[in-house]
């Protein structure tokens, strides 16, 4: 490597790490957030899963809560879930079956053999608010369950928590949970 060529790409590194930075601060993120009555929820319930689980149950334990109500299958694949909307009735016991059918970034032609893809790579599921349900390591061929009781009502995003594609922000939906009558 010639002497003088170091010094330039470093110089090249340094700045556009430093316009990086300017950048970043100055373009507003994008923001997600369920809201009840016009007031920010948080959640509680966190389960990361492993691509190499072939089931994980989260949220309150199904005995706690009594048998489901309502069990709805929701395909994962990049880059969309079906159903995109899912609608509950406020006091429903809800099961949601999460069934993989792609791997994400490692079924893309052009990443085949990138180490390190397959252990992060797949899909995730959050519902934000209240139910706050956030599962990972879905891949094709796994199915993840989430059980919860549906005692707020409102309108809650739910998104896709891996990078899966570079169409990865249209992974996106709603849960609709309708107020008791």
């Amino acid at each position: 490597m010639k002497a003088w060529l170091a010094p330039i790409v470093l110089g090249v590194l340094v700045i556009g790490a430093a316009v990086y930075v300017v950048l970043a601060t100055r373009v507003p993120q994008p923001t997600a957030v369920a809201t009840v009555g016009g007031a920010a929820v948080q959640g509680l319930k966190r389960a990361p899963g492993t691509w190499q689980a072939a089931s994980i149950n989260v949220g309150a334990p199904e005995a706690s809560l009594g048998a489901p109500d309502v069990t709805i299958d929701i395909q994962v694949m990049r880059p969309v879930f079906v159903p995109t909307q899912i609608k509950v009735k406020q006091g429903q016991v809800v099961t949601l079956r999460l069934h993989g059918q792609d791997d994400g970034l490692a079924d893309l032609p052009e990443l085949q053999g990138s180490v390190g893809l397959k252990e992060f790579s797949g899909h995730g599921f959050q519902i934000l608010g209240p139910y706050d349900v956030w599962v990972t390591g879905i891949r094709k061929g796994v199915t993840k369950e989430v059980t919860f009781k549906a005692t707020v009502a409102g309108e809650f995003p739910f998104e896709c928590v891996v990078f899966c594609s570079p169409y990865h922000h249209a992974m996106q939906g709603k849960l609709i949970v309708e107020a008791a009558q």
